[in-house]
């Protein structure tokens, strides 16, 4: 056993404050959490550069970002940069010393009793965070060198696998995006043939839109550990995937039932990451939508959810009316009268009806996908649950 400080060197050098040139930034949302990447490196210039652009990083170096570590963003620098790469003072940098693999280390710091013991110690109710100190603290085992070549070239074939099973994934709603435009073409063309009506237009009443309970009527002290759930922005994604953490007794979810959310209604961010979509799966429990959440319910005798649920997903003439009804200088919000008066397209309903019937075939198939992925995912928590349950003591 060994502390993650004592494998690592001990100290990481900042940038000069004589330096004049141009930089390569990794800042604190430079990381996907799920690929365990770094997706984006801003090239700026060092005067224009965040007081937080630090730290110097190189190829083979560990981030563990301190901020929200519940989200566990970890990546390893892969790629030397065409300027001085440069981290953000949001990161831990582990650098390994020669008797430790860095993929094993890099590993280590996605295994689940790491990011436990970072959520325990993480400080800050609204921006929980930890320290590069608290994350050097934590120990992990180290086998011999080539035990940990070992166990990282293993770990390296399920993440493999996995990041093949969510390319195939990105592919197939490419191919679901390619189809809508093939079918109906480009809307915001002035030209477009389809017939354009409001938004609530497109409803039967006006109330079918509309966003949930506020405190007044709903508080967190209502909450429940099961009963009808509550349906927040985390569970707002393409399938519905994430489980509801909150629910309500039978007898609230009653008083509160103009707020239900019933299969075949839209789901909208109303805050946060602004109109995100999804469809209510036609084998869920109805439910509560929570403030955060708009619920808009089409006229199914007219408008075909799935359609509508995709125009106002793809369609950048609808998504920039979204924009400008979106308010808030820290974050965002959709206020929902003007919501209501966005202009949405109504193609004829046969036609909307075929690419509803392409979706389906595509989300069988993502069915099918999704659960291999799931199963590698349980794979990799397991390996990792195995190699490294003597650490983080």
């Amino acid at each position: 056993m060994a502390r993650l400080g004592d494998v690592c060197e001990k100290r990481i050098d900042t940038i000069k404050a004589t330096y004049t040139g141009d930089i390569d930034y990794i800042d604190i949302s430079s990381i996907d959490n799920k690929s365990k990447k770094i997706t984006e490196i801003q090239s700026i210039s060092i005067v224009d550069a965040p007081s937080r652009a630090k730290q110097l990083v190189f190829p083979g170096d560990i981030l563990v970002s301190t901020v929200r570590p519940n989200l566990n963003a970890v990546a390893l620098v892969t790629e030397s940069a065409d300027n001085t790469l440069v981290a953000s003072t949001g990161y831990c940098v582990l650098r390994c010393l020669p008797n430790t693999y860095n993929k094993y280390v890099f590993y280590f710091c996605q295994s689940p009793a790491f990011i436990e013991k970072m959520v325990t110690q993480a400080t800050g109710a609204s921006y929980p965070a930890v320290t590069s100190s608290i994350v050097k603290e934590c120990t992990i085992p180290l086998p011999p060198l080539e035990e940990q070549r070992r166990i990282a070239a293993l770990l390296d074939k399920v993440s493999d696998l996995i990041a093949k099973r969510r390319a195939q994934l990105d592919k197939l709603d490419l191919l679901v995006k390619a189809r809508f435009v093939e079918m109906f073409g480009d809307l915001a063309d002035p030209e477009c043939p389809h017939k354009k009506c409001k938004l609530v237009d497109a409803c039967v009443n006006s109330d079918d839109i509309k966003c949930g309970p506020f405190g007044t009527q709903l508080s967190k002290e209502e909450y429940k550990d099961c009963g009808v759930a509550v349906w927040e922005i985390p569970q707002i994604n393409s399938y519905f995937t994430t489980q509801p953490t909150h629910f309500l007794t039978v007898e609230k979810a009653e008083q509160l039932k103009a707020y239900s959310i019933i299969p075949g209604d839209i789901a909208m961010s109303r805050k946060g990451n602004v109109g995100r979509c999804a469809l209510f799966p036609d084998d869920f429990d109805c439910g509560i939508i929570h403030s955060d959440v708009l619920r808009i319910r089409v006229d199914k005798q007219r408008v075909n959810p799935c359609f509508m649920m995709y125009q106002l997903h793809f369609s950048g003439a609808v998504q920039r009316q979204i924009e400008v009804v979106s308010s808030g200088a820290i974050m965002a919000g959709v206020n929902v009268t003007k919501l209501k008066q966005i202009e949405v397209y109504l193609p004829d309903y046969s036609l909307q009806k075929q690419f509803s019937d392409f979706v389906e075939k595509i989300d069988r198939m993502k069915v099918t996908i999704n659960k291999s992925l799931d199963k590698l995912e349980t794979l990799k928590k397991a390996l990792m649950q195995q190699y490294f349950k003597e650490g983080v003591l």
